[in-house]
């Protein structure tokens, strides 16, 4: 069972997003923040993290290169609802920085399970 770390700092969005990805047969963790996310990625094996771009004390970018560098074979996606960086989205940023998978919210939640199974191997 592929075990799922979602790091996002709005708690209505964990628990649906926990509640799909349980449902439809992986082992959820959640964490309300980037810090957090990643001392659980430090601690626990996890084989998918969908992180959040916008987030206090450790945005998105900054969480998914430091669960790469911790370790590179977890497959990160990342998801934001808009904004940019000078011309470059923060998806288009966070592909060119190592996410194996970006989503826009918002997304259908199969959408969001689908990519979790395909970059997992469950699909």
């Amino acid at each position: 069972m592929a075990v799922v770390l979602i790091i996002d700092d709005d708690p209505h969005i964990r628990t649906l997003w926990d509640y799909a990805l349980t449902e439809d047969g992986f082992s959820v963790r959640t964490a309300p923040s980037g810090l957090e996310g990643v001392e659980i990625a430090r601690r626990e094996h996890v084989d998918v993290v969908v992180t959040d771009i916008h987030m206090p004390d450790k945005d998105g970018i900054e969480t998914l290169l430091e669960i790469k560098s911790m370790n590179p074979e977890v497959k990160v996606v990342v998801v934001s609802g808009g904004g940019s960086v000078g011309r470059m989205s923060f998806l288009g940023a966070a592909d060119k920085l190592g996410a194996d998978a970006t989503l826009a919210k918002p997304f259908d939640i199969h959408q969001l399970s689908a990519v979790v199974g395909e970059l997992s191997g469950v699909s």
